[in-house]
């Protein structure tokens, strides 16, 4: 059984090109932020697992006034670990949702303080949903590195499945926010209101 690991995203970036532990990370950046983000440490201490694992191998670029590079390139063990990964279907993640609990147990609240929790929440989510668009937006207007139009469509596609989904709790916030407003305590499950 496998499960989402920082190791299969760099295995995923390291079979487009060789990267450094730098470039990796504005990999993720640029790219996966909107739904798998990762910051340097992890970055470079699951590169260290993925070389002594022999999913990865490490060339040392020597600098004279600089730090040596270190650039991580994908070996063949790397690779068919990757392609199991992919192939792989993957079991149903947990999906706790703190702030549900919050709407749950909100009748304890006065409707003030629901009401700032669930505008909060909404402020948070139109946030992230500026910046999917500004991220179509770079890659739209961006030269691609990969050349393979198939690879770019996957990979803007995760970018309009997290835009449909927070679309989606958004609309739902909008709808709930104006019936606890107006006191209209109509449930909206299967009526696509």
């Amino acid at each position: 059984m496998y499960y989402m690991s920082l190791k299969h995203a760099i295995l995923g970036f390291l079979s487009f090109f060789p990267l450094s532990g730098y470039d990796l990370k504005k990999a993720f950046d640029n790219s996966v932020q909107h739904f798998w983000p990762a910051n340097q440490s992890q970055i470079y201490r699951t590169l260290a697992e993925l070389e002594a694992g022999g999913l990865v191998e490490k060339e040392v670029v020597e600098r004279e006034e600089r730090l040596d590079l270190k650039i991580y390139s994908i070996t063949e063990a790397g690779r068919a670990e990757l392609h199991q990964w992919l192939a792989t279907p993957l079991p149903q993640r947990d999906d706790r949702e703190p702030f549900l609990i919050q709407v749950y147990f909100g009748g304890q609240l006065s409707d003030d303080e629901l009401l700032n929790v669930m505008k909060y929440k909404l402020k948070e989510i139109e946030e992230q949903l500026a910046l999917y668009e500004a991220v179509n937006q770079m890659i739209q207007s961006t030269p691609q590195q990969v050349s393979d139009p198939r690879a770019i469509f996957l990979s803007v596609l995760t970018l309009e499945a997290g835009y449909v989904n927070n679309q989606s709790i958004a609309t739902w916030l909008r709808s709930a926010i104006e019936r606890i407003e107006n006191k209209n305590y109509t449930i909206h499950i299967g009526t696509h209101e």
